[in-house]
C-alpha cells in the first residue's frame, strides 16, 4: 500500500514520536510511506534516515485554506491507498482534502482529551470533519469515550489500538544508566526519581517540583531529574530554586538516548494533569522501572495500582509524594515493580501489536 502520513508537527512530542514507531514498523512491512507536516523539527532526522519522502505544508492559522489545498495537491499527486491523520489542523483539513482527492482510506489517530474538544467550535468542527473520515483510533478507551461525549464521533467509528513500543530497545542498560548519571552529575548512590515529558503546563512539572521538596525532607538522597524542553523551563527551575532544592534538581534539556535516561532512574513519576497514552509510561514499564503517576487519560488502563506502581489524583501533590516515599522505604518494590511493569508492556502493549492492529485497519479498504 501507499500510505500518505499527515502531522502537524515533526517536533518532539508524543504524537510525533508515535509516528516515528508507526512508520518504522509498516515501512519494515513492505509498504511505501510518505509524509506531509507543517512545522519542522528534530524528527526529520529520523524520517530522512528512514528514507521517507517528506512534504513541508502551510503552517498559518489554526483553520488554514493553504493548508487544505496543499493537502489536496499532494493527495491528487501521490494517490494514496491510506490516508492517516494524527492532531488537530491535519485532521481538520486533511480529511476533507482527502476525500476530494480520492484517496481510498482515511484515518485519524486521536491521541489525547484535547481541552478544545470541549469548546465550540472546534470540538463541533472536528466532529463534523470526522465524517470524512472512514475510521478513527483512539489511543486509549479513556481517549475513546472522551471524543464520543464532546465531539459528538459515532461510537462505531472509533476503534481503540493502544500505543506500542518496541521492547528491544528498552531491555537492560545498566552501563548506559550509569553514564546518564556521570553525564549529569548525578551520584551513584543517588535515588534518582524522573520524568520525562515536554514542559508545558498539561504536564504538571511545577507539582512535580513540589511533591520533590516534601521528598527531599525525608529522603537525603533522593535526586530528582526532568528529561524535556519547553516553554517552562525557566519558571520551573526558578520553582525548584525557590523550593531550595534546585543542587538536586537536574533538567537534561531534549535527549535522543531516552532508554538510558529510563535506565539511570529509580522511579518514573507522571504529575500530568491531561494524557492520551503516553509512550513514555510504557517505555519506563519496558525498562523495567516502577512507575509513580496521576489517574488521568489512559494511564490508568495501563497502571495496576500498587502492583506495577502508584496512581494518585491529579493536582495532589501530597499523594503524588507519599507513593513515591512508599515505594523509596521498601527498596524491595523497586524491582517487584519493575519486573511486573516490563510484563505487563510486553503482554498488551508491543510496538509490533500496534503496527499490526493498524495495518489490518488500513488493509480493510482493499
Amino acid at each position: 500500500m501507499r500510505i500518505l502520513y499527515l502531522i502537524d508537527s515533526l517536533k518532539i512530542g508524543g504524537a510525533e514520536m508515535l509516528l516515528r514507531n508507526l512508520a518504522a514498523g509498516v515501512l519494515s512491512a513492505g509498504h511505501e510511506i510518505h509524509i506531509g507536516y507543517c512545522t519542522p523539527g528534530p524528527l526529520e532526522h529520523d524520517f530522512n534516515e528512514m528514507r521517507i519522502p517528506l512534504y513541508p505544508l502551510s503552517r498559518l492559522a489554526r483553520i488554514d485554506p493553504l493548508l487544505f489545498v496543499r493537502i489536496l495537491q499532494l493527495v491528487r499527486r501521490l494517490h494514496p491507498n491510506v490516508v492517516h491523520t494524527h492532531l488537530f489542523k491535519s485532521d481538520i483539513h486533511g480529511r476533507l482534502a482527502a476525500r476530494l482527492g480520492g484517496a481510498e482510506r482515511i484515518i485519524s489517530t486521536l491521541h489525547s482529551n484535547d481541552p478544545w474538544a470541549s469548546h465550540f467550535p472546534l470540538g463541533h468542527i472536528y466532529g463534523l470533519t470526522a465524517h470524512f473520515a472512514d475510521d478513527l483510533i483512539a489511543v486509549s478507551d479513556e481517549v475513546r469515550q472522551y471524543h464520543i461525549a464532546m465531539t459528538g464521533v459515532s461510537p462505531k467509528k472509533i476503534r481503540t489500538i493502544p500505543n506500542g513500543i518496541d521492547m528491544r530497545k528498552f531491555a537492560a542498560r545498566l552501563e548506559a544508566g550509569s553514564r546518564f548519571r556521570v553525564q549529569f552529575n548525578i551520584p551513584k548512590d543517588a535515588r534518582l526519581l524522573g520524568t520525562v515529558g515536554r514542559l508545558v503546563p498539561d504536564k504538571g512539572h511545577h507539582d512535580f517540583i513540589d511533591a520533590a521538596a516534601l521528598i527531599a525532607k525525608t529522603h537525603p538522597k533522593a535526586w530528582f531529574m526532568l528529561v524535556g524542553d519547553g516553554p517552562l523551563r525557566a519558571s520551573l527551575e526558578q520553582h525548584a530554586q525557590e523550593a531550595g532544592i534546585h543542587p538536586r534538581v537536574v533538567f537534561t534539556g531534549i535527549q535522543k538516548d531516552i532508554p538510558a535516561a529510563m535506565q539511570a532512574m529509580d522511579i518514573l513519576v507522571f504529575s500530568s494533569l491531561r494524557e492520551g497514552l503516553p509512550l513514555t509510561l510504557l517505555e519506563g514499564m519496558a525498562s523495567s522501572r516502577p512507575v509513580v503517576a496521576t489517574d488521568v487519560g489512559g494511564i490508568g488502563g495501563v497502571l495496576d495500582n500498587g502492583v506495577n506502581g502508584y496512581l494518585v489524583s491529579p493536582g495532589d501533590v501530597l499523594a503524588l509524594a507519599e507513593a513515591c516515599r512508599e515505594i523509596l522505604n521498601a527498596p524491595e518494590k523497586i524491582a517487584a515493580m519493575g519486573t511486573a511493569a516490563r510484563k505487563r508492556v510486553e503482554t498488551e502493549y508491543t510496538l509490533d501489536r500496534m503496527v499490526a492492529q493498524t495495518l489490518d485497519l488500513y488493509k480493510e479498504c482493499a
